[in-house]
């Protein structure tokens, strides 16, 4: 089953696991591929980068390479 998380989802489910962290779990179980636009993976980076300057503990690059190594990341025609 291909599953496209939202950008919330997806740092709630790196940094506090709960239900979203079920989500991740599937993933690294090969149940789930999860699959992203380029634009959904330049928010994650972003966000991911804004909350490492806010909470120092945080690295960002870490979880952008697990990123990039394990997700279908798949081009979308523009509107119209």
């Amino acid at each position: 089953m291909k599953v496209v998380l939202d950008t919330n989802v997806f740092i709630s489910a790196v940094f506090f696991g709960g239900v979203p962290g079920k989500i991740l779990r599937a993933w690294r179980d090969g149940k789930i591929q999860i699959t992203l636009s380029s634009a959904i993976v330049e928010e994650y980076i972003d966000v991911l980068h804004r909350l490492e300057k806010r909470y120092p503990p945080i690295e960002a690059e870490p979880v952008i390479g697990l990123l990039l190594t394990g997700t279908e990341i798949i081009a979308v025609p523009p509107p119209g």
